[in-house]
């Protein structure tokens, strides 16, 4: 008896059947997740660098290194790194490496006593110099050239950044540019290169006049020296040598003549030990800006507390009316916070420009 062949359409139905066996869409989702993983390769095991040292840092860089180095030597990461290249977020490999920090210098309004050597060798005081008066950082601008006014730093310079910005164009002789990275600092140039961010932005034509930075908020945790050296908290005693040679290094890097350095500080914290963080990280400020002439160092934390002088989220405004002006995480300030903070930083600008 003939045997009799399955019509077309039952041809059909059995092939579609067939193409959707669960065992081939596994092989496709893995092969396709595979594809995207080697990808993306380079991109995982930096994201994995970048977490705060330690053994979950290691444990997830040992997992991605060798997709990465696959994926390296066959060029497949080279269409994602056309893609950071194209948007402006390629990454050289290289970290840029500080200048060595200047030698203290005193203030230029300072007058110090000397002596001189009289008859028989005794010391007789020398008359005390007049203090000069201090040479004027940047110059007086006018609506015709505006002064040009850099604003940035980490998660904290956001709202503070965009009240400065909205309050120096308002003015009508500045012209300001923001440059926030939120999570980044000085304690991780391997997330955010802020030293050779900074060096490209120097040397800019036309160059900015006044930096208002701020860092501190993301950098208490792990820092790495230049040799190779790991110190997890800031308790360890080499941890705040290696971050005041960075902070120091970073003032030096923003140096240059008719230039204006406003290092801001940051405000107290709802939570004690934060709190006790950012202060330590504010005395580095305070002293390497007090060494350094071009350099003002802006305490927030005056501006921040209550009559007691602890943490509210509400705090008196500049015209005495209660605000709320802190986020609800305890760190941040919302918009009527970085508009005081803004204001303030302002008259210290006005001042040194000497705008009317």
């Amino acid at each position: 008896m003939a045997r009799s062949r399955p019509n077309r359409d039952e041809e059909h139905i059995e092939g579609g059947r067939r193409g959707y066996r669960p065992a081939r869409v596994m092989w496709v989702l893995v092969v396709g997740l595979l594809i995207a993983l080697m990808l993306n390769a380079t991109e995982l095991e930096n994201e994995a660098k970048s977490k705060p040292y330690g053994r979950n840092r290691d444990v997830w860089v040992a997992i991605w290194k060798p997709f990465a180095v696959v994926s390296h030597a066959l060029y497949i990461d080279r269409p994602r790194a056309w893609f950071d290249d194209a948007i402006g977020r390629g990454d050289s490999g290289s970290l840029f490496e500080l200048p060595p920090a200047e030698a203290g210098e005193t203030p230029a309004s300072g007058a110090t006593e000397t002596s001189t050597t009289g008859p028989k060798g005794t010391k007789t005081p020398a008359a005390t110099p007049t203090p000069s008066k201090p040479k004027q950082l940047v110059r007086t601008p006018s609506a015709a050239d505006p002064l040009r006014v850099w604003v940035g730093g980490d998660s904290m310079s956001k709202i503070l950044g965009e009240a400065l910005v909205r309050q120096a164009t308002e003015s009508g002789v500045m012209k300001p540019v923001q440059d926030s990275q939120l999570s980044s600092g000085l304690t991780r140039p391997d997330f955010f290169d802020w030293p050779g961010h900074l060096n490209d932005l120097v040397k800019a034509n036309p160059p900015n006049e006044v930096f208002v930075v701020m860092f501190g908020a993301n950098d208490a945790q792990g820092i790495k020296t230049p040799d190779g050296k790991i110190f997890q908290s800031t308790d360890d005693p080499g941890w705040a040598p290696e971050y005041r040679r960075r902070v120091a290094g970073t003032m030096d890097l923003l140096k240059a003549d008719d230039r204006l350095v406003i290092w801001v500080g940051q405000p107290i914290m709802e939570s004690p030990v934060l709190s006790a963080k950012m202060a330590m990280l504010n005395e580095i400020y305070r002293e390497e800006a007090a060494k350094r002439p071009w350099v003002r160092y802006f305490d927030l934390w005056p501006l921040f507390v209550n009559a007691s002088g602890g943490y509210d989220p509400y705090i008196a405004d500049d015209d005495g009316t209660v605000k709320l002006m802190r986020n609800p995480d305890g760190v941040h300030l919302i918009r009527d916070g970085g508009e005081k903070a803004a204001r303030h930083i302002m008259e210290l600008i006005k001042k040194e420009a000497q705008i009317p």
